[in-house]
């Protein structure tokens, strides 16, 4: 019995409040909900905002209409790291993926982090007018695994 209470005891430690991301089934990249802080890499990310339906981003206009992803991110290494938009990936409620995100502000394309800095970053993804974002896959490098944020869910 004792077994079973210690073992019980060290599965609620593992699995309570450290909210990093979960592991994923071979092949697919973890999973986090918005507001989770996540690590990717050398960053840590929170995506804390999705803005569906923005006509315009300051001189830009879309062929459809922009969805706006704020996040936080995270320099948790020991050198600089560079934030980029265009390796974010915005999927939505039918599966279809946008890439080549833009950054949304007076910013250029990327965003230098110091180590131990956090910085927001809002990137703007070009879709189709009445598509719905279902998910965000964040990345801290242009080829890495990736950490796909739920962001909405339909049922």
């Amino acid at each position: 019995m004792r077994c079973v209470a210690v073992a019980a005891l060290v599965a609620a430690s593992l699995t309570g409040c450290d909210h990093e991301s979960q592991p994923a089934p071979y092949g697919a990249p973890p999973t986090a909900a918005l507001n989770e802080e996540f690590r990717e890499g050398g960053l840590a990310f929170t995506v804390t905002n999705v803005d569906l339906g923005q006509p315009k981003i300051g001189n830009r206009t879309p062929e459809g209409t922009f969805v706006v992803v704020t996040m936080r991110v995270r320099n948790i290494g020991n050198w600089p790291r560079t934030v980029y938009c265009q390796n974010q990936r915005l999927t939505d409620l039918t599966g279809r993926s946008y890439e080549n995100a833009v950054p949304v502000g007076p910013v250029e394309d990327m965003t230098d982090i110091k180590p131990g800095a956090r910085v927001a970053v809002q990137c703007a993804f070009d879709v189709p007018v009445g598509a719905l974002a279902d998910a965000v896959e964040v990345h801290d490098q242009a080829y890495s695994d990736g950490v796909t944020v739920r962001v909405l869910s339909v049922g």
